[in-house]
């Protein structure tokens, strides 16, 4: 892919990182030429020292030919000017970070897939795995609704050794999606069993999330 960054503090560097080290193409745009000059020592990406809101700046990075444009600075104003443009230029994927969630909606109603406040979303991360130390990792969907899921098969669980055909999982809203045993993917079946150690990924109703935990963990 290639992909416009705007914005190189913390987020931006870290999507720059993920992005170069998975093979794509990198253009990056700051308003600090120090910020600029930083990237282009640590990364292998061009970095253009302007203003991603003025339509020329875009085009100079590439626009006409981008897969996606992502706006990651802390300015909300500055973002959504951002996305704008490059919806105007023509780029097929807009993402951007949203500080301000009363602001969320209107970057959805000019398209662009949006991530509401990030310190907001680690300190709920955190909040969570102190809540359930035995769940390795999570997304929230439907606005806390339900949860997806990673946690990790104990000794003591009521679930060791049973195939998923007898473990009735859907009777308890929830249903498990895949299984990693010593680093093999496993897409499970009915009569798929579960062993200790075994790294599983559960989708649930968020009202059943302890009980279905107690299950893996005993």
């Amino acid at each position: 892919m290639y992909i416009i960054i705007v914005g190189a503090g913390r987020v931006g560097q870290s999507l720059i990182k993920i992005s170069t080290e998975r093979g794509h193409n990198v253009v990056v745009i700051d308003r600090s030429e120090d910020k600029c000059n930083e990237i282009v020592e640590k990364f292998d990406v061009m970095a253009i020292n302007g203003d991603s809101t003025i339509k020329s700046t875009l085009t100079d990075a590439g626009a006409r030919k981008a897969n996606a444009l992502v706006a990651t600075t802390n300015d909300d104003a500055v973002n959504l000017l951002t996305i704008l443009v490059g919806k105007e230029l023509g780029i097929k994927s807009l993402v951007s970070l949203v500080s301000q969630p009363e602001h969320a909606l209107m970057f959805r109603r000019i398209g662009a897939n949006v991530m509401e406040n990030p310190a907001s979303a680690v300190a709920e991360y955190l909040y969570r795995v102190l809540q359930r130390p035995s769940i390795r990792d999570f997304m929230s969907i439907g606005g806390g609704e339900a949860e997806i899921f990673e946690i990790v098969v104990t000794s003591k669980a009521q679930i060791l050794d049973k195939a998923l055909d007898d473990i009735k999982l859907t009777r308890k809203d929830a249903l498990i999606v895949a299984i990693t045993r010593d680093d093999e993917i496993i897409i499970p079946r009915g009569n798929t069993v579960i062993r200790e150690g075994d790294r599983v990924t559960v989708f649930a109703l968020a009202k059943g999330i302890e009980e279905i935990t107690q299950l893996f963990t005993g």
